[in-house]
């Protein structure tokens, strides 16, 4: 086969796409959402995010989507992976993979929003209906924050983020984990195993 031959493959492809969480660090944490202007789910609250273009990196699809739907500018947030989400019929256009990323921004005059379809919402307030499972992607996201060295040293902070987790968690036949073991846990990791003196 000479090297200007194209490869195709006998199994389906999915679409790609990127999402971000994006949390405010004031004194009440917020989260950044945009409502979606197109089907499916248009008027509902998502993430901002989108399709990743072809032969482009995952982080920089993430930082055009936020820039391009929120007017954020992505060179003031650090975005880490949270992970890949691509249950069936998460997507009603069809099979769909989302890598979604998070940050934890200083507080919300860093992010300079100039889109009008964009908002904050307070974590420690009942979020409104989000598209997709945009609600699974954003309480696995607060969980990654919680433990993300941006928190290191900050309880209060953790524990705002992980309350708010507790409150999108599904409880309807699911096991749940009491907040304060949750955060036992998230603080012992930080510290490190227990030394006998």
């Amino acid at each position: 086969m000479s090297s200007s031959s194209k490869f195709s493959y006998q199994y389906p492809r999915p679409s790609l796409t990127v999402d971000a969480v994006i949390v405010t660090g004031d004194t009440e944490p917020q989260l950044l959402l945009i409502k979606r202007k197109n089907d499916p789910f248009a008027g509902s609250w998502a993430l901002p995010g989108g399709f990743v273009d072809e032969n482009e990196a995952l982080e920089a699809a993430a930082a055009r989507e936020l820039q391009e739907e929120t007017g954020v500018d992505p060179s003031r947030v650090l975005l880490t992976q949270v992970g890949a989400f691509g249950d069936p019929g998460r997507d009603p256009r069809g099979w769909c993979i989302s890598v979604a990323y998070a940050a934890l921004v200083p507080s919300s005059s860093e992010l300079q929003i100039q889109a009008a379809e964009a908002q904050l919402y307070k974590i420690t307030e009942q979020l409104p209906p989000l598209a997709f499972d945009h609600k699974r992607i954003v309480r696995l996201a607060f969980r990654h924050l919680a433990r993300a060295d941006a928190v290191e040293g900050q309880a209060a902070r953790v524990q705002q983020l992980l309350a708010a987790a507790d409150r999108l968690h599904d409880h309807a036949g699911a096991a749940s984990f009491p907040l304060e073991a949750v955060l036992a846990e998230v603080l012992q990791a930080r510290e490190g195993p227990a030394t006998e003196a």
